[in-house]
């Protein structure tokens, strides 16, 4: 496969330009971009213009156009990218001190979760790694100077073990050096609980993950997420169990949980995901569920959400609430849905489904 340079490993860059001084040459031109160059240039500086040139004509940049751009009261900026017809949502979302680009794995979901908007768009296709990449550049290029892009999560549309190839490769262009060099612990790649992929990733990557696990029971799940038929908790939770012994605790694990009214938020939840979690040493990320029309699902109550909260940190469990970000703009999670149209699912869809 013919890859675009945001895509190229250091090693790879060597191979085609000749030398690791020219592919370090070729990295740091590309990463310092601000703004980013519309297409490769003829020469770049340190770079022979005799090699450089052939490898520009062959290879190219492959960046998208920004369809749309919407930025929330809270800074939260949704980018509509497209990439020759087929658009994804990329969200930038500062911080004090830093930003985090959360980037889509697909063009719409092989996934049936029922509280994710995406759902909605099918499965369009796979998003190439330097495509991944390429949306870390648009959203970094545009972060402020006091709020750096230094995180990435893989949250955005698509499960990203369903396209774990190109997700390996995108999470080792992004931490190589010398640059962009993010930390691999700063790179999260979620997953809705695909259980090959689950053991793959493990193996092969030392990037953090965050499971996506939204019930403490297999009946409630299965309800959510039906995939859970086949890989049911029991089993996912195995393989971080085991990876725990196996890395001595050191990698980053997230344990995402969208709390749904009425369904998977009572103290008797709060209580079992507790349990579930022993031996799995890792951070809950409580998300109050951020709705859009037509699920029957409702988001609990900001007292409810508390009280589950202060249950499970009770009990000695680290758990925070990412209390919703970008939600005006549909940008929350869960949200992103993007046909190859360019149609969206409005700001106003959202405000009339609250």
């Amino acid at each position: 496969m013919s890859r675009a340079l945001p895509g190229l490993t250091l090693d790879e860059l060597e191979h085609e330009l000749g030398s690791r001084t020219r592919a370090l040459e070729a990295l740091k031109w590309l990463w310092s971009q601000r703004p980013l160059a519309a297409a490769l240039p003829e020469a770049i500086p340190e770079v022979s213009h005799r090699v450089w040139k052939p490898f520009a004509a062959r290879t190219g940049l492959t960046l998208p156009t920004v369809a749309q751009r919407l930025e929330s009261p809270d800074g939260t900026t949704k980018y509509a990218l497209d990439f020759s017809g087929t658009q994804v949502e990329t969200v930038r979302i500062p911080a004090k001190g830093r930003s985090t680009i959360c980037i889509s794995s697909q063009a719409g979901c092989t996934r049936k979760c029922v509280f994710c908007a995406t759902k909605e768009l099918g499965f369009i296709r796979q998003l190439k790694a330097e495509e991944m990449v390429a949306q870390f550049m648009v959203a970094r290029a545009e972060a402020p100077v006091e709020a750096p892009a230094s995180n990435v999560v893989f949250m955005g549309m698509g499960e990203p073990f369903d396209n774990l190839d190109e997700v390996l490769r995108a999470v080792n262009v992004l931490t190589q050096s010398p640059a962009p060099q993010l930390r691999a612990v700063s790179v999260t790649v979620s997953t809705s609980g695909v259980l090959p992929g689950l053991q793959r990733f493990l193996a092969e990557s030392k990037a953090s993950l965050a499971l996506s696990l939204n019930a403490t029971t297999d009946e409630v799940r299965t309800q959510v997420m039906p995939q859970n038929k086949t890989w049911p908790i029991a089993s996912l939770l195995g393989e971080l169990r085991a990876d725990a012994v196996r890395t001595k605790g050191k990698r980053q694990t997230f344990v995402e949980y969208v709390l749904f009214g009425g369904l998977n938020d009572t103290d008797d939840d709060a209580d079992r995901l507790v349990q579930l979690l022993a031996g799995i040493p890792s951070r809950v990320n409580l998300i109050p569920y951020n709705p859009y029309p037509g699920t029957g699902l409702r988001t609990p109550s900001e007292e409810q959400v508390r009280r589950f909260h202060q249950r499970v940190v009770d009990q000695g469990v680290l758990c925070l609430v990412r209390w919703p970000r970008g939600r005006e703009i549909a940008a929350a999670c869960g949200q992103l849905v993007r046909s190859t149209s360019g149609e969206g699912f409005s700001p106003s869809e959202v405000d009339g489904a609250l």
